[in-house]
């Protein structure tokens, strides 16, 4: 007791050495938490935040005063500063009768814990969750426990223009970043290649994970290779975090998005599809509307249906100014339960879908009998989901009404030969493919199940 009282004297003498560094905690939705050990005698605190990107120089502040709560803490919430690979530089000012003192440190973002927790959400109906699956790449190399290859002569059903291999030159670890990156086939097996060569996905790689295992000649080799992981990890419910850089290059696919485990309303898409993030590679491709539809904009959705002919989809998309998302890295999430899909990146929602009160197949105003009428009430997105990384080429996620500059899309929606419309323009779009820059980084992967 006696040391405790000589302390508390000496820390009203000597002010400056009660003051300690603060405890940053984020939150889901976009805030940052400060919480600073109370100093006696201390009539107001408040905290100036200032935080960039590493490798910029531009910076948004923000200043904030913090209330006295239970326990001698001093606590505000300001909204996040800036993305995940920052570092925050901070002032803490205390204001006393005879003045002020300051405390000044600083912090990287990355390392500031995470809660779960959403801000304006009762204490009791908060969530709590566990990590199923994470991957940082710290291990240098694509872990095969954790992630599996497709491995074909095609995409997957729409009409992309890559093929999918295990390869290291389509996908693999460099100083902690997982890249996935398309390249030509005609790089890999010659100029004739696609002309006249047959391509075999088994007899090249020991496996295939589809039908379309073999391709011969004009029109039905692809010209460009690529790389589709899918996770082990999987979440009935629950939080997904990827830390990710976008690929720049015309006609560039990159996809995060989930499929069911076990499809048991059936295929696509009677067992629902989530879109965590799409976008276009593209520096200059626009909507009809004129707004931008390329790499600074990013896209969510979520599909489901009845069949394929009947499939419905809804989304929405978020442009990010000053720069695209093929500039830095930025945090994609979804966060999923039985009421509501939120989808978005960093601190903004980019799409919600609350569970229909008539569930999505009357919303969807689908006929015949009900396929989701023994699942749940948010079916057919109430099973388990796992985690797809992948970077597709050209396809039909390129609709028509899109504008390109300085050229035009070379293929329509309908062509036969639209895969050798592509290839035969490649003076046009190879040129915007610079190295690396094609590749979709991802720095980690994250998905706590609640």
């Amino acid at each position: 007791m006696r040391k405790v009282c000589v302390g508390f004297v000496l820390c009203l003498l000597t002010v400056v050495h009660c003051m300690r560094e603060p405890v940053f905690t984020r939150t889901h939705d976009g805030h940052l938490i400060v919480d600073v050990s109370g100093v006696p005698l201390a009539s107001a605190v408040t905290v100036t935040v200032a935080g960039a990107r590493s490798d910029a120089a531009e910076q948004k502040t923000v200043t904030a005063a913090l209330h006295l709560t239970a326990g001698a803490h001093w606590k505000t919430t300001i909204s996040d500063v800036t993305s995940d690979d920052a570092v925050l530089h901070y002032v803490i000012t205390y204001q006393f009768r005879t003045g002020q003192r300051s405390y000044t440190g600083s912090q990287f973002l990355s390392r500031v814990e995470t809660s779960l927790e959403v801000l304006g959400t009762p204490h009791f109906l908060r969530r709590r969750a566990h990590t199923v699956f994470y991957d940082d790449f710290s291990s240098g190399k694509i872990d095969g426990n954790k992630w599996k290859h497709d491995c074909s002569a095609d995409g997957v059903g729409n009409d992309e223009f890559q093929m999918y291999t295990p390869e290291s030159r389509n996908s693999y670890v460099k100083n902690g970043v997982l890249y996935i990156r398309p390249t030509l086939t005609t790089d890999r097996f010659g100029d004739d290649f696609i002309s006249h060569g047959t391509f075999d996905a088994r007899k090249q790689y020991g496996y295939c994970t589809n039908g379309d295992c073999v391709r011969h000649g004009w029109g039905q080799v692809h010209p460009v290779m690529s790389a589709l992981l899918r996770s082990s990890g999987q979440i009935h419910y629950g939080r997904v975090e990827v830390v990710a850089q976008l690929p720049k290059g015309d006609w560039i696919w990159p996809a995060i998005w989930l499929m069911p485990r076990d499809h048991v309303y059936g295929g696509w898409p009677r067992s629902g599809e989530i879109d965590i993030m799409e976008t276009c590679g593209n520096l200059h491709l626009n909507h009809p509307n004129g707004e931008s539809r390329g790499v600074d904009v990013d896209q969510s959705h979520i599909h489901y249906g009845s069949d394929p002919s009947a499939a419905k989809s809804e989304g929405a998309v978020y442009k990010l100014q000053g720069s695209t998302f093929g500039d830095g890295f930025h945090t994609y999430w979804l966060d999923w339960t039985e009421s509501h899909i939120k989808i978005g990146v960093d601190g903004h929602t980019v799409f919600t879908s609350n569970t229909p009160s008539n569930g999505y197949w009357g919303h969807g105003g689908f006929h015949g009998n009900n396929l989701w009428q023994h699942g749940g009430h948010n079916a057919p997105f109430d099973k388990p989901f796992y985690l797809i990384l992948n970077v597709a080429i050209g396809g039909n996620f390129f609709w028509d009404g899109l504008k390109n500059h300085p050229y035009d899309k070379p293929w329509h929606y309908n062509d036969a030969s639209k895969m050798m419309y592509f290839w035969n323009a490649r003076n046009s779009w190879l040129p915007t493919w610079h190295g690396e820059d094609v590749a979709m980084k991802i720095k980690s992967v994250k998905m706590d199940q609640y």
